[in-house]
């Protein structure tokens, strides 16, 4: 890393540091309802370390500050959302929940497991949202008191992210990794917590949210993301995938000044764990989040958030068989 890119790390960090001082942490919950295969079951060791290692993937994101109002159905005010089913039988398979309580500063997150065969580890979503009763209570649930989320003409942009939160399926056919010390990695097996902080991110709003998108720009060579943090330390526009939803493979971020992979790239090779990077957390603040501080992986650093306002994409973590450069 060159002097003027530590530089401008440092800003950046000061910056996201003063603004965050007036938010609050965002808490993540799990819901475990639709987990009909058991795969988080209490009953079982297996299950109890992969509820451990969610809860570790949620502590990424404990730097993660804002004000998100609580979504509290009554009095004529009601709504649901229609999400991809966590424990799916089939991909067209669905899940309706209505009317759920969404404390303040709180996202709630259903996870579940079911085999497919394919490279696909996991994939995450918001569903599609309905909500009736007062114009509070609706632009409530659409942003969350995020009032840049909300968008009212075709000639606004979002520059915020407001979520309820989201659903997150992992690809059970695999021989996973559920532990909490990343030493116990073999080369066959693909890592739950890297899959897990991958898709959470995808709910903060990274490569789904209107926020995001707002950000993108196509050129000659495909997908630019020009959100001003993430180009300050990349030094321009950074290169996306063919989807626009995470980051290009080649492009680097840095962690305490060592240059490594990006977690949010579209894959990740057996047998590795990977950490958020300085670029992954300067690209959710650019979609409206606000990070307290960059901590060290060993110490449980931090993330952002977002979600889908109506019609959310499913992104997903795909295996690689080869290693990444």
């Amino acid at each position: 890393m060159t002097i003027v890119q530590q530089a401008r790390q440092c800003a950046l960090l000061i910056v996201l540091a003063l603004v965050a001082n007036t938010a609050q942490a965002i808490e993540i919950v799990f819901d475990y309802r639709f987990d009909r295969h058991g795969w988080f079951s209490t009953e079982s060791e297996a299950g109890l370390m992969r509820r451990d290692v969610l809860q570790q993937a949620a502590s990424v994101f404990s730097g993660l500050t804002d004000r998100l109002s609580a979504i509290q159905p009554g009095a004529g005010d009601s709504w649901s959302v229609s999400l991809q089913h966590p424990s799916w039988n089939s991909w067209i398979e669905s899940a309706t929940v209505t009317d759920l309580y969404v404390p303040e500063n709180s996202l709630v997150v259903f996870v579940g497991a079911s085999s497919f065969r394919g490279s696909v580890l996991g994939a995450a979503g918001a569903g599609s949202i309905y909500a009736e009763g007062s114009q509070a209570f609706i632009d409530t649930v659409a942003g969350r008191g995020q009032a840049g989320a909300l968008v009212t003409s075709a000639d606004e942009l979002a520059t915020d992210y407001g979520p309820w939160g989201g659903s997150i399926w992992f690809n059970s056919q695999f021989s996973w990794y559920a532990g909490l010390d990343e030493s116990g990695l073999t080369a066959g097996q693909p890592d739950l917590f890297t899959t897990a902080t991958h898709e959470i991110a995808h709910l903060l709003g990274f490569g789904t949210s209107a926020a995001w998108n707002a950000l993108l720009m196509s050129t000659e060579t495909g997908w630019v993301f020009t959100g001003e943090n993430a180009m300050a330390l990349y030094g321009g526009p950074v290169p996306m995938d063919a989807l626009g939803a995470h980051w290009a493979y080649g492009v680097q971020g840095s962690i305490n000044g060592e240059q490594v992979d990006n977690l949010m790239d579209p894959g990740t090779q057996f047998g590795h764990r990977e950490y958020f990077s300085d670029l992954d957390y300067a690209a959710l603040a650019d979609i409206g989040w606000q990070v307290s501080a960059v901590p060290e992986p060993s110490t449980f650093w931090m993330l952002l958030l977002g979600l889908v306002g109506v019609f959310a994409r499913w992104h997903r973590k795909q295996s690689r068989s080869i290693a990444k450069k």
